[in-house]
């Protein structure tokens, strides 16, 4: 084998070589890439997990508050007839319908 031979196939086997090694990093980066977008996903589902409980919140407390406000209409009318005299010997059928 000539000495030009030789010389090409150090350089190839260095050439190889770089290419493994440059494939090791490509795998690596990518593990580690997957590794990122898994963690954001759980994160974006746990995210939208919390969304969706704090909507059913506000949905309770909607419902709660216009529960407290039909019921305070209804004590402010009673407040009402009794301040009118209504109360003991008024109307009580007024009475009972607030």
């Amino acid at each position: 084998m000539s000495e030009g031979d030789k010389v090409c196939l150090r350089a190839g086997a260095a050439s190889i070589f770089q290419t493994i090694q440059n494939n090791k990093r490509m795998e690596e980066l990518i593990s580690d890439l997957i590794r990122l977008v898994a963690k954001t996903h759980v994160k974006a589902s746990d995210n939208e997990y919390e969304l969706v409980q704090i909507k059913l919140m506000l949905a309770q407390l909607v419902s709660q508050n216009k529960y407290l406000y039909d019921h305070n209409e209804k004590l402010t009318e009673r407040i009402s007839a009794l301040e009118q005299g209504e109360g003991c010997f008024g109307d009580r059928k007024k009475l009972r319908k607030a």
